[in-house]
């Protein structure tokens, strides 16, 4: 991620030097800028996204270990439901 980020920015600052010596437009930076912006909102979104399933199924697994005294099975049963569920989604 601090590659990416260090190359955009070196890319970015390259082209705003092409433009000070009468290279590219604005239009291409300002594009530029604007993919990064939101690739980063997408980044975001898709960490919260997991990091929420996740909690979501550490709960039901831990509930269901409550319930029944499992002692970890729980975690187990819940992880192959998600295994599964993620092959079938794929599979579509």
């Amino acid at each position: 991620m601090g590659f990416l980020h260090g190359f955009l920015h070196s890319f970015l600052q390259g082209l705003g030097n092409m433009q000070r010596h009468g290279g590219l437009g604005d239009e291409i930076v300002e594009g530029i800028e604007k993919s990064r912006k939101k690739l980063f909102t997408i980044g975001i979104s898709i960490a919260l996204a997991g990091t929420g399933f996740f909690l979501i199924l550490w709960g039901i697994a831990s509930t269901i270990d409550t319930i029944f005294a499992m002692r970890g099975l729980g975690f187990v049963i819940v992880g192959i439901i998600a295994i599964l569920t993620g092959a079938l989604t794929y599979k579509k």
